[in-house]
C-alpha cells in the first residue's frame, strides 16, 4: 500500500520538484557573471520524462513544467511550451531509433537538446516578428550553455533516478517484495 501511495506521488512530488529548481535558478542566476552558468532544470526534466515515462504522462508533465518555466519568464506566452514540446517529441524519436542506455548518452542528448531548443525558441520567435538583436546573443551563449547543461545533468539525472526508485516509478523497484515483514522472521512462529 506504501509502495502505491509514492507511486501516486511521483509526479506531484516531481512537479514540485521543477518549481523549486526554476525558482532557485531564476533568483540566484539573473545577474551577470553567473547568466553563464545557468542551468536549465525544465530542459533535463523534459528528457528525463521523454526517456523514462509513458507517452501521455510525459507529455502532461512537460506542458506543466513549460507552464512553470514560462511563470518565472518575460517570454511571449506559449513559447517555452513549443520549445519544451519539440525537444520532448524529439527525444522520444531519438529514444526509439537510437540506443539510450547510460548516463553518458543521456549527458549527450541533453546537450544536443540544448541546442536544439535554442534554435527552436529562436525561430518562434523569428516567426512572431520578435527576433531582432537575439540571434546574437542566442549564438554567443550556445554552446557554453550547452555545456552547463550536460554538466548539470549528470547529477541531475543520477538524482532523478534515485527518485524514481524511492517512489517505486522505475519498474525494478517495484519487483521486489512488499514492505510487510514476513512470518517466518518473526521470533516465535
Amino acid at each position: 500500500m506504501t509502495r502505491l501511495l509514492w507511486r501516486l506521488a511521483n509526479a506531484p512530488l516531481f512537479v514540485l520538484i521543477v518549481a523549486i529548481g526554476v525558482a532557485i535558478q531564476s533568483s540566484l542566476f539573473n545577474s551577470y557573471p553567473l547568466l553563464y552558468l545557468q542551468p536549465d532544470v525544465v530542459l533535463i526534466a523534459v528528457i528525463w520524462c521523454a526517456l523514462r515515462r509513458g507517452f501521455d504522462e510525459g507529455g502532461i508533465l512537460t506542458l506543466i513544467f513549460a507552464a512553470v518555466a514560462e511563470s518565472h519568464s518575460s517570454a511571449p506566452q506559449g513559447l517555452f511550451m513549443i520549445a519544451y514540446m519539440a525537444v520532448y517529441l524529439g527525444a522520444r524519436i531519438a529514444n526509439k531509433v537510437l540506443v539510450i542506455p547510460s548516463l553518458s548518452t543521456m549527458v549527450m542528448m541533453t546537450m544536443a537538446a540544448s541546442i536544439g531548443w535554442k534554435f527552436v525558441y529562436m525561430l518562434v520567435l523569428t516567426l512572431m516578428g520578435h527576433s531582432s538583436g537575439q540571434w546574437r546573443h542566442m549564438l554567443w551563449l550556445l554552446f557554453p550553455s550547452a555545456a552547463m547543461a550536460g554538466a548539470t545533468a549528470i547529477w541531475v539525472l543520477r538524482w532523478l533516478e534515485r527518485f524514481d526508485w524511492n517512489t517505486y516509478k522505475d519498474p525494478r523497484a517495484r519487483q521486489g517484495p512488499e514492505d510487510e515483514v514476513p512470518l517466518d522472521t518473526v521470533e516465535g512462529f
